[in-house]
């Protein structure tokens, strides 16, 4: 797992102990703009500079490929057919082919799928080669199949009649007498028996029109007009004419693969293409070999150009140059000039050399490397003194990181002159030193710097050691037995030269595919290019399964790839003693979806009042099933069923996925096990109830209930996950986004939200009994909540789903709900209405929970259809500690932070506080609105009163990456806190009970970079202004502006956290950068009660583990220069803020680790960020509480 630490920072005196507050990421939602509304982003907004990765394809155009059999073992002719003379364009080897006789070992040995891997498998069927569009190419007419479907003129055949051939291999020896055959002749295995015994083997031919069987153990022949896999005669001879123009030969069998892989790409990279054995070529001005085509956008000429390349490609009787080919290939990404890979442009002039673009090789070969001096990698040091035997240099990155290769295993070995060698010399160079060191990297492969990945692709090859240790090596730093591919026997040899394929995909970094037939050729293809295309990225939020490390801790983190909108939920076990995760994830709940018949998905039918029913054809609505089109088989693909496919063996009109788990994007993982949330000690619960609670707290089925993963995805289903297995338990599709779960299979997709609203859960008393409920929503994906009742998630039935609500003053619900008890004594879903409702005013919604019955709409008033609006996320608070709602917090898109009054019984009495006026309207300087789109946070500051914390700015509108508005973070007195009564307190005098004139005003006031030790640090200083308890001032505000760069479009979209000592928040500034993983933040902390700079060590900047005056650092102006005190001095103080360069971080899930707390906190890089504090201390009991 990729993860990376900022900083150590102090003790954290927590301010609300029981605090759950609810929080939301509004980073790129789904789209419905029209006049007036809000033009939601379909898209995380930060993938906006996804960078291209290059794709340099490099084809095995080595003699063996014209071979008709693989393995190598039954090669004992190289053709099974007699071959035409430059059929592949170049010359051809031996003609002799093994001989048509039902008694041949060899013969039915080599002409039976069961052995040759790509001879004719009757039970396949053979698709015609696909152009660079995925239409395929002509049906093969079998009375005129040719022998190269890319030249007709190169020979062709009637495959159905009877032929004369006097060329022949047998078992014993040669002939050289005419024998007469039928092409269309194959054989079955029986099952049982040894392989090369004949009897063991049923033979099928079609002579003509006729079909025919023979049990060749005695038994006679037959007529056949059905074959037992089904197809008639006519169909059969279709299905082998395709095979024979299509698949015959190794070199055919690759294109087609190669083809159907490639033409499931989207234009998202840039291929170039590559034959072994060009020994000399021109590319792009510069002189080179293998290298035939630069890279290019795949797409118009380009992507025809790469197809015409890889089907027209000559194929000569000629050597496995592999060590020389990947040699050149290095050798192309080393240039440094502007038409280069590099470039934006590349084979033009003017272009920009990105620093972040990876670039990758796919060596594709069929077999064993030549040796000799011809054959060597052209460059010397590539070739000699052992390259993966040597540490290398050291490598700096533009943080100040640094790297240096270590010769240890899996990586290194005692020779030289290997394709491993070749392979760790362009791997471990920087190839570019005259361009930043930016490339992103993952798990397996930490270089940043300009360096060549290698994917190895054999075709029938097999090795000696195994590809999941070796890669699993990478990790664990086990030894693997690399053997050397120059010395033994050529058995040994090349068994070891198929190992150095592997061992050199390792030292890249890369991946090692190698497959047999057609099929699992074609998708090892597709798979390589989709692990490459996609981009991980991740949006939501980390999760924890407890607080407290223990050894069976984990951190659960979502993410995406953008190549191919496919999600993934991983575990990552914690170092018990350092709470630091591992690389490798326990579990990846993408790799373990059930099989499409074997899930549990359910879906809510609006029908006869509603209900939940299986996500079957047989239980959905006839609406639901005109939403998919009427069709079946679309609702077993949305299943995750993968047949009808494009490149599967079905129809191929769906769109391909590379998995069967959706996007997560913006939906924030819910840990869920056995937690107490305290409802037995409130008095405002009946005594009944608390009763209850205590004693299914103490139940051993609630002890023991499982720990369980809720997330949403852009699938169209909020999905449970076991926790210690990754196995997905059940997954619900709310009926709102019924209308738009089509488009999942278009293979045009272009991406959507679905269900990508973060659940909320939490205990409630549902009729009789104690529920844990799960409240989720479809976030930008549709305009609708719902409830499911999650008390024991492994007996989890269509019955459990509650209701499923939806209102035409619910917008897009970007938001979360709380779960609360109002002093009526009914449990509640509270949430905000969210964007482009009906009336675009802000409104909160307060939603019985046993049923889902409309008990309050709360309207400001505030919003029109010509100035649009709607309520975030919102936060209720407990002020009096009963257990019921007294007070909501939540705030808008124009500015306004709204207090609603829930202290009646009656919901009829509910109301917006402060005679329907906001409690603070927030603007710039200029006087321009600010939106709010994150939660407000509430704390109590002993005698300085209540105070709401919120951040300004929005993050999820097309065109939202170039706000240059300026937004700020406020603290707000709330002086009246539960109280209602009073003038003060029943009507604001002005537009807003506080006004930002009433606020101290704090500055940024210095940003600068320093080191201190070995690392550079990007620091943040502000000013620190004072007002005392009895002061006027009714909060603080600091505007977002860098004094260094002035106003930069720096927002806050999440809710703060706040201790004792201090408030903390994460700030977002977007970018263009297409290098920067969509901007930059600030990880901020300042004094709760005036924001002002702190006055002790946050962050432990040299790493000592301490937390004192040493992390104090001197301070810079903007210019780097010392600012010195009125006697000369140098003025030394804590930072306030830390940059993160990297990515927009995501505010941390909390993880006690021994005597700290390490805060684990995501970034749109992909990566972790980890933080670690001292324990908190206690601060006894709270005057108010914060609801779940």
């Amino acid at each position: 797992m990729q993860t990376k630490r900022i900083s150590r920072m102090p003790a954290p005196r927590r301010l609300a102990a029981h605090i759950a507050a609810m929080s939301f990421c509004l980073t790129g939602v789904a789209s419905m703009a029209n006049a007036a509304s809000f033009d939601i982003s379909s898209v995380p907004l930060y993938l906006g500079g996804t960078i291209e990765p290059n794709i340099l394809f490099i084809l095995d155009d080595s003699g063996s490929m014209q071979f008709e059999a693989i393995p190598e073992s039954l090669t004992w002719t190289y053709y099974l057919f007699p071959p035409v003379s430059n059929m592949y364009g170049g010359s051809i080897y031996d003609n002799r082919i093994i001989q048509f006789s039902d008694t041949s070992a060899r013969n039915v040995q080599v002409r039976s799928s069961h052995n040759n891997k790509i001879f004719y498998n009757p039970n396949v069927t053979y698709l015609p080669w696909v152009n660079q569009d995925n239409a395929a190419w002509a049906n093969i007419n079998p009375f005129d199949a040719p022998f190269n479907p890319q030249n007709y003129s190169r020979g062709k055949w009637n495959l159905t009649t009877e032929k004369s051939y006097n060329r022949w291999r047998n078992d014993s020896g040669t002939n050289d007498t005419a024998r007469t055959y039928w092409p269309i002749t194959f054989y079955v295995y029986k099952g049982s028996g040894a392989v090369d015994n004949y009897r063991n083997y049923v033979k099928y031919q079609i002579r003509g029109t006729a079909g025919y069987r023979q049990d060749l153990n005695g038994g006679s022949e037959t007529t056949v007009t059905t074959f037992p896999w089904g197809r008639s005669v006519a169909q059969e001879t279709q299905n082998f004419a395709n095979w024979f123009s299509y698949y015959r030969s190794r070199i055919l069998t690759a294109r087609a693969g190669i083809g159907r892989g490639f033409a499931a790409q989207g234009e998202g990279m840039r291929v170039g293409f590559g034959a072994i054995n060009t020994d000399s070529s021109t590319v792009d001005g510069l002189a080179g070999g293998t290298v035939i085509r630069g890279v290019r956008r795949f797409e118009g000429t380009d992507r025809a150009g790469f197809f015409s390349e890889l089907y027209g490609h000559t194929i000569p009787a000629a050597g496995t140059p592999l060590r020389r080919a990947l040699d050149d290939a290095g050798q192309y990404f080393s240039r440094t000039d502007d038409r280069g890979p590099w470039s934006t442009t590349p084979g033009a002039t003017g272009g920009t050399d990105l620093s972040c673009r990876q670039s990758y090789a796919i060596l594709m070969t069929d077999g064993y490397w030549s040796e000799g001096s011809e054959y060597d990698a052209r460059t010397s040091a590539a070739r000699d003194n052992n390259v993966d035997g040597v540490a290398g240099s050291a490598i700096t990155g533009p943080g100040g990181e640094s790297y240096t290769y270590s010769a240890t295993s899996p990586f290194s070995d005692s020779y030289s002159d290997t394709l491993a060698d070749v392979a760790m010399y362009y791997w471990k160079r920087d190839l570019r030193t005259d361009v930043e060191n930016r490339v992103p990297t993952t798990t397996i492969n930490p270089a940043f710097w300009q360096h060549m990945s290698l994917f190895g692709i054999g075709l029938g090859v097999e090795g000696t050691v195994s590809p999941d240790a070796a890669f699993a090596a990478i990790d664990s730093g086990t030894t693997i037995p690399w053997g050397n591919p120059l010395e033994g026997t050529t058995a040994v040899k090349d068994a070891r030269k198929v190992d150095d394929l592997l061992h050199a995909s390792v030292n890249a970094r890369g991946g090692f595919f190698s497959a047999s037939d057609p099929d699992e050729f074609a998708q090892v293809i597709k798979e390589t290019l989709e692990s490459i295309g996609r981009r991980s990225s991740s949006a939501s939020a980390a999760a924890v399964s407890a607080f407290q490390l223990s050894s069976e801790s984990k951190i659960f983190r979502a993410t995406y790839e953008s190549g191919g909108w496919t999600g993934d939920l991983a575990a990552y076990a914690l170092d018990p003693v350092t709470g630091q995760p591992t690389a490798t994830p326990s579990w990846s709940a993408a790799a373990l979806i059930p099989a499409h018949g074997s899930r549990s998905i359910f879906t809510w039918s609006p029908e006869s009042g509603g209900t939940g029913v299986p996500f079957l054809w047989s239980s959905i609505t006839t609406a639901q099933k005109g939403y998919l089109n009427s069709d079946a088989r679309l609702l077993n693909y949305l299943r995750g069923e993968q047949l009808h496919e494009v490149g599967g063996a079905g129809d191929g009109v769906f769109r391909a996925r590379a998995g069967k788990l959706g996007d997560i994007v913006n939906s924030d993982p819910a840990y869920v096990a056995s937690e107490d949330f305290g409802y037995a000690t409130l008095s405002g619960i009946p005594l009944a109830q608390r009763t209850a609670y205590v004693t299914r707290k103490n139940s051993t089925a609630f002890k023991e209930r499982p720990g369980t993963l809720y997330v949403g995805a852009n699938d169209g289903m909020l999905h449970a996950f076991d926790a210690s297995t990754g196995v997905e338990k059940f997954a619900f599709i709310p009926n709102s986004v019924f209308p738009y779960l089509k488009e999942l299979a278009d293979p045009d997709y272009t991406h959507r939200y679905y269900v990508d609203g973060a659940p909320k859960v939490g205990d409630a008393w549902i009729g009789t009994s104690w529920k844990t409920v799960l409240v989720g929503s479809t976030g930008a994906g549709g305009r609708s909540y719902f409830a499911l009742d999650v008390e024991n998630p492994n007996a989890f039935g269509a019955d459990k789903i509650m209701w499923e609500f939806s209102h035409a003053e619910l917008g897009y619900t970007i938001g979360q709900a709380s779960i609360v008890m109002t002093e009526g004594g009914d449990w509640v879903a509270i949430f905000g209405n969210g964007y482009n409702s009906d009336s675009h005013k802000a409104q909160l919604f307060v939603v019985r929970l046993s049923d889902g019955a409309l008990l309050a709409r709360l309207d400001t008033g505030v919003g029109s259809t010509t100035t649009p609006n709607g309520l975030a996320t919102p936060v209720a608070v407990d002020f009096d500690q009963d257990g019921a709602a007294d007070m909501v917090y939540a705030a808008d898109m124009l500015g306004n932070v709204w207090k609603f009054d829930l202290t009646s019984t009656a919901a009829a009495n509910w109301k917006v506080a402060f005679g329907g006026k906001p409690l603070f309207q927030a603007k710039d300087s200029l006087g321009n609105a600010q939106p709010i789109t994150a939660k407000p946070q509430v704390a109590a500051l002993g005698g300085r009163g209540v105070y709401v914390y919120i951040g300004t700015g929005q993050f999820f509108e097309r065109g939202d990456q170039g706000d240059m508005a300026r937004q700020s973070l406020y603290g707000i007195k709330d002086e009246c806190g539960r109280r209602v009564t009073g003038s003060d307190c029943e009507a604001a005098t002005g537009s807003s009970k506080v006004a930002r004139t009433n606020l101290l005003e704090q500055s940024i006031t210095y940003e600068y970079r320093l080191t201190v030790g070995d690392k550079n640090w990007g620091l943040r200083q502000v000013t620190n202004r004072t007002m005392s308890p009895t002061s006027p001032e009714k909060g603080f505000f600091i505007d977002l502006i860098s004094p260094r760069l002035g106003v930069q479009g720096e927002r806050v979209t999440e809710a703060v956290s706040v201790w004792s000592d201090r408030v903390i928040f994460v700030t977002r500034i977007p970018n263009s950068d297409p290098c920067s993983f969509g901007g930059s933040s600030w990880l901020m902390e300042v004094d709760p009660a005036t924001g002002g700079r702190l006055d002790f060590a946050a962050f432990d900047l040299n790493g000592d583990g301490l937390f004192n005056m040493a992390d104090w650092v001197p301070l810079l102006d903007n210019e780097g220069n010392p600012v010195l005190d009125e006697d000369g001095n140098e003025v030394r103080t804590p930072p306030t803020g830390i940059l993160n360069e990297d990515g927009m971080m995501r505010m941390p899930a909390v993880l006690r680790v021994g005597d700290t707390v390490m805060k684990n906190m995501t970034d749109t890089s992909g990566q972790l960020v980890q933080i670690p504090n001292k324990v908190p201390f206690s601060l006894g009991r709270q005057s108010w509480r914060q609801l779940r």
